[in-house]
């Protein structure tokens, strides 16, 4: 017989033991259980549907605002620049002094000159005075006609000499003069290769002098478009002024640049907005009509991976990317315009450089898109 105590304690014990037993088969239950696979989520993407038109084809180019007419400024007469009176961006008036060049050596040929002008004259005189001497002792035969004729010639060589000896000193004197250069005509001082001290030699430039009454557009043309850049209608944005600005072609350079192989084109502003400098940027948006059918993508959805542009065109359906080789007609900072592809098609508009052609996705047609 056991003692009350001692039973008590085995159905404790017993009671123990049960939940114990449940737990531990519901874990072994859970173990053998496999667990459930998460399904990964489908990305979206946008895309926007193909329309093709032959809409205008829009390139733009960066180009700068300057003057019409510039001249690069030179001294006719070389030397040590002795002093530089002008400082960059000034204004100046026609006539103007800009530079000075040491002209000590220029004033001594002049100088020279002038006495070399004066003996000629003594030369001249006491020739032509001997000349019409002979000139009445032939008339009662104390000379011979040919002493008169020689005494002659001497005469009119001399004042040969005396004209070249005229005419060599005011050639010196104009070079001294040179050592100065003045202004040919209002304007503002757009460059300065000089300062004082310096060596220059005759017709080296020494500073840019512009026009700032009238303004243009000068950009560089790409060889693809230099042909028909005439039938292009151009506008640009200036700067951080909010309008369009039209233009008009006004000069096309014949032959493109050896170093960058574009064309230089001049346009003239139709009316230059109040406040207009000159070095400012020009966004130049040049738009014709194009002569295939196309569509207009933003740019995000050209793949330039490869030698050949392509898309990713999406199967709604299923949801697969197809990739698609296209043939691009022009590209901007935001769209680009293309064929090969048919309508309606879905093509991804951002983030195609991400995706694999084994991905599956979820299509969303971008907003303002249709």
């Amino acid at each position: 017989m056991m003692d009350a105590p001692d039973l008590r304690s085995m159905k404790f014990a017993h009671a123990l033991v049960r939940p114990g037993l449940v737990i531990a088969g519901l874990a072994a239950l859970t173990a053998c259980t496999p667990a459930t696979e998460k399904t990964p989520p489908i990305p979206a993407v946008f895309v926007t549907p193909v329309h093709n038109d032959q809409g205008e084809d829009v390139r733009i180019l960066s180009g700068v605002v300057r003057p019409r007419v510039e001249s690069d400024l030179a001294l006719r007469a070389g030397g040590k620049v002795t002093a530089r009176l002008v400082e960059l961006g000034q204004a100046v008036r026609a006539g103007q002094p800009l530079v000075r060049v040491d002209a000590a050596d220029y004033q001594l040929a002049a100088g020279a000159a002038a006495e070399q002008l004066r003996a000629a004259q003594v030369d001249a005189t006491q020739a032509a005075s001997d000349a019409a001497r002979f000139k009445r002792l032939l008339l009662d035969g104390s000379v011979g006609a040919a002493d008169h004729e020689r005494q002659q010639a001497r005469s009119d060589a001399a004042a040969a000499r005396l004209v070249q000896a005229e005419r060599q000193l005011e050639v010196l004197r104009n070079r001294a003069s040179y050592a100065e250069l003045t202004a040919p005509f209002d304007g503002v001082v757009t460059g300065l290769q000089i300062e004082v001290g310096q060596v220059v030699a005759e017709g080296q430039p020494v500073m840019a002098l512009a026009k700032p009454g009238e303004l243009e557009v000068l950009v560089d043309v790409p060889e693809a478009l230099a042909a028909g850049l005439r039938e292009k209608a151009a506008q640009a944005r200036i700067a951080d002024m909010p309008d369009l600005v039209k233009l008009k072609l006004r000069e096309l350079a014949p032959s493109a640049s050896a170093q960058t192989r574009t064309f230089r084109a001049r346009y003239t502003i139709a009316s230059a907005p109040a406040g207009l400098r000159m070095g400012v940027t020009a966004h130049v948006q040049l738009a014709g009509k194009n002569a295939t059918t196309s569509a207009q993508l933003p740019s995000g959805a050209l793949l330039t991976t490869n030698k050949t542009p392509s898309v990713w065109v999406v199967n709604d359906k299923a949801g697969t990317l197809t990739r698609q080789a296209v043939t691009l007609l022009s590209q901007s900072t935001d769209q680009v315009r293309v064929t090969g592809l048919p309508d309606g098609v879905l093509v991804v508009s951002a983030g195609a450089q991400k995706l694999d052609a084994g991905m599956k996705v979820q299509a969303v047609v971008r907003p303002g898109s249709l």
